[in-house]
């Protein structure tokens, strides 16, 4: 009885399964046409904004017209249509004269549904009404008030409003009494720049807000740009190259009128700045006393306080002297295997700059002058450059760079030892012997 019952149950599910792959084919395979009705589309109007408005014309009723729709198509193209979709439009452009008139209306249903595949039945009004006079233009000023406060440390510029004027369209009695728009920015603990788009209300001359559907603008909202800077204070610096005998500690730099400055910006981009560098300075190329004037710049939407253009630094060095030492003595280094190098410049002249008292000290024998020979390979005369150490005076170096001409040369191979005589060695008579023999 239970394989009955599961045999009886199967054929049920493949009838049923059945059914319905016949009902698909019928319905969709024939393409079985049903009916849909669509209702309250809104009817837009074209041409309203150009031919009409250069006519000095524009609609007075009829914006709020909308069209009911019975319509017939094969079920799957109504199935997949978006009724949302469905426009309805008429065109304007032939009116020529105020007072009431009558247009006809286009249907455009949506990009993925075919025209000729919909047709419609009945409609709830097959024109549209509407009444025309004559076209007045008014251009008002767009103000923007400002409601909260910036967060604590911040504060706004300028607002920029785009546009910064609004053309109002419509009957000379409904405009006569505008005076302005306005818009309303919320700017409470705002820290970064604030780009809205807002709406605008209308107001007369009495600040009272003006509210008449007949007046008629070509924008909706109005861009509203409000930047939101902050201060930030950073110090004026400038980067000191050390060398052996002229360290910051023999130096003393002031700058003047200032030695920080305060920077203007947004948050963000004030964030990365933590000082402003003027220039890169070799110890070792400074006189005793020097005095240099910079130009202040900052990255683009920072800005310096007005009264601060330039900034001089004054440099004073102290305890330290220079003094030259002429060297005859050169070290050579990296000579290529079966190779010899020689010295052909006899002396060099070396100034060296530390603290006086180092300096006084200094011999010539103090002086380590190396030149390499990396990259020389083959016989002959070269200019090298030449590295200038002062192993056992740390608070002194050389200024300046230096170079050399050397030679380089095969090294000859040394010639051979005479090999010794046996006979003197051993201590024998090499005489030759007497002959006796008679």
């Amino acid at each position: 009885m239970e394989n009955n019952k599961s045999s009886i149950a199967l054929r049920v599910v493949i009838s049923i399964l059945a059914a319905i792959a016949i009902w698909l084919y019928v319905d969709i395979g024939q393409a079985t046409t049903v009916k849909t009705e669509v209702h309250d589309i809104p009817v837009e109007f074209s041409g309203e904004n150009g031919v009409l408005a250069g006519r000095n014309l524009m609609l007075l009723s009829g914006y709020d017209t909308t069209i009911d729709l019975w319509l017939e198509g094969p079920r799957s193209t109504l199935m997949k249509m978006d009724k949302d979709q469905i426009r309805i439009v008429a065109d304007t452009s032939g009116i020529t004269e105020t007072g009431v008139q009558s247009l006809s209306y286009n249907v455009y249903y949506p990009d993925n549904i075919s025209r000729n595949s919909i047709t419609v039945l009945r409609a709830s009004a097959y024109s549209v009404t509407v009444t025309v006079g004559e076209l007045s233009t008014k251009e008002i000023p767009i103000e923007c008030s400002i409601v909260g406060t910036v967060a604590r440390g911040y504060f706004s510029e300028s607002v920029r409003l785009d546009p910064s004027v609004l053309v109002l369209r419509g009957q000379r009695d409904d405009l006569i009494n505008v005076s302005y728009a306005k818009v309303e920015l919320n700017v409470s603990g705002a820290e970064t720049d604030m780009v809205q788009n807002l709406t605008y209300k209308l107001y007369d001359y009495n600040d009272i807000e003006i509210d008449n559907e007949d007046i008629r603008t070509e924008v909706k909202t109005v861009q509203v740009t409000l930047p939101i800077k902050t201060t930030k204070t950073v110090p004026l610096v400038i980067n000191f190259e050390e060398a052996p005998g002229s360290t910051t500690a023999t130096m003393m730099c002031t700058l003047a009128p200032v030695s920080s400055v305060v920077l203007t910006g947004a948050r963000d981009t004030l964030a990365d700045i933590d000082s402003i560098v003027l220039d890169t300075i070799y110890l070792q190329d400074l006189e005793p006393y020097q005095s240099f004037e910079y130009t202040l710049s900052t990255p683009e939407g920072v800005t310096l306080p007005p009264d601060i253009k330039k900034v001089t630094a004054t440099i004073v060095v102290s305890g330290v002297s220079e003094r030259t030492v002429t060297v005859s003595e050169f070290r050579f280094i990296n000579v290529p295997e079966g190779y010899t190098a020689t010295a052909v410049t006899e002396s060099l002249d070396i100034l060296i700059r530390g603290l006086e008292k180092t300096v006084e000290q200094i011999t010539p024998e103090d002086l380590v002058i190396t030149a390499s020979l990396t990259d020389i390979t083959r016989e002959g005369n070269y200019t090298v450059p030449v590295q200038v150490d002062l192993p056992n005076h740390p608070d002194a170096g050389a200024k300046g760079k230096y170079q050399i001409i050397l030679n380089l040369s095969v090294t000859p191979e040394p010639e051979p030892e005479p090999e010794p005589d046996n006979n003197e060695e051993s201590g024998e008579n090499t005489e030759p012997e007497e002959n006796t023999e008679g």
